[in-house]
């Protein structure tokens, strides 16, 4: 219960120390964020992926043809599916495949307790 009114105080402070300290001394941070060592400002942070993956770049062709095998072999097992498929819905269809009509058993009632209450009573 006490929860909400937390997280709402916790709000208000986070907001006003946010939007309402004007303490920050902006020639500090300006001097701090000029004073980086050169070349380190501009780092290309892909520059290393990049040299990984470059020699993937230079052989298209090599990947022209690695994807025609990569997509025939695809089709094989496509084929190989659409014809086990068509083999299956024949078989289904000329009655080649045995129908086995499952026979249903009779099922047991569940015996249920019954409250001594209302069991009949034995008169003797």
């Amino acid at each position: 219960m006490g929860r909400g009114r937390q997280k709402a105080k916790q709000q208000k402070i986070a907001r006003k120390l946010k939007y309402l300290t004007t303490d920050t001394d902006y020639d500090e941070l300006a001097k701090e964020l000029g004073a980086q060592e050169p070349g380190s400002g501009s780092f290309d942070p892909f520059a290393d992926i990049e040299a990984k993956y470059s020699h993937d770049v230079d052989s298209e062709d090599e990947t022209a043809a690695d994807a025609q095998s990569v997509s025939s072999a695809a089709e094989d097992d496509l084929d190989e599916y659409a014809k086990w498929a068509a083999e299956a819905a024949a078989k289904a269809t000329s009655g080649e495949m045995p129908v086995t009509k499952a026979t249903p058993k009779p099922h047991k009632p569940i015996p249920m307790p019954m409250p001594s209450a209302l069991k009949p009573k034995k008169q003797d």
